[in-house]
């Protein structure tokens, strides 16, 4: 099974993914966290250089290199996943992939069109060999709030990262589900141990359904 953990920058998603793999590994499931989104950009070797390459490279250019490295992701996870029982967790599902896109391209969604029909191909091809769902780390001003707030203490948010996040968030706001991808949404607010709970409750549902397979971690 595919979870994709959705949300902007300080929503919370690295810390649920944390929560939700010790849980499911203590429930008798096995957990794995899919690689980074960066490691699937070519033009940088190490997260700490991702800041600066966006700052000298096109908005336009990042939203594409963005949108094809959560293909070559998507491909990855078709392949390593195949006939396998593990469960996956994703920071940064199609939705979010596709949002932070649009926030850095700004006025030139258009040119995206392409690239975004390459994206829905590839999350078709996952979910043909593994049920796949998203969990959203809330939506709208809310978690603007809640974001900003975990990365102000934590680093300077400038003006052009506060204007990208803005924009990030509108577009999380905006945006449809990605189509094929069941959406739980929890509050970004939330305590961890709550919104964690919560997921695993929704995991179970789903994975009971009569069009999504058992899970590994269903009967635990």
């Amino acid at each position: 099974m595919i979870i994709f953990v959705d949300g902007i920058d300080g929503s919370g998603k690295s810390t649920l993914i944390r929560h939700l793999a010790a849980a499911l590994n203590r429930s008798g499931a096995e957990a794995a966290v899919s690689s980074p989104l960066w490691r699937y950009l070519p033009t940088i070797a190490a997260p700490e250089q991702f800041a600066t390459w966006v700052l000298n490279t096109t908005g336009k250019d990042v939203a594409e290199a963005l949108i094809r490295a959560m293909i070559d992701r998507l491909d990855d996870l078709r392949d390593m996943s195949r006939g396998q029982d593990r469960v996956y967790l994703v920071d940064r599902g199609p939705k979010t992939v596709y949002a932070s896109a649009r926030a850095h391209a700004r006025e030139r969604h258009a040119a995206l069109e392409p690239l975004r029909k390459r994206l829905a191909v590839s999350v078709q091809a996952l979910n043909a060999v593994q049920p796949c769902m998203a969990i959203e780390l809330g939506e709208g001003e809310n978690a603007l709030k809640v974001a900003l707030q975990r990365l102000e203490s934590s680093q300077t948010v400038t003006p052009g990262y506060l204007k990208y996040l803005r924009s990030f968030a509108t577009e999380m706001h905006t945006t449809d589900d990605w189509p094929g991808l069941p959406m739980q949404r929890l509050d970004a607010s939330s305590p961890i141990e709550v919104n964690c709970a919560a997921a695993i409750e929704s995991l179970r549902v789903g994975a009971t359904r009569k069009d999504n397979p058992s899970s590994p971690f269903v009967t635990h």
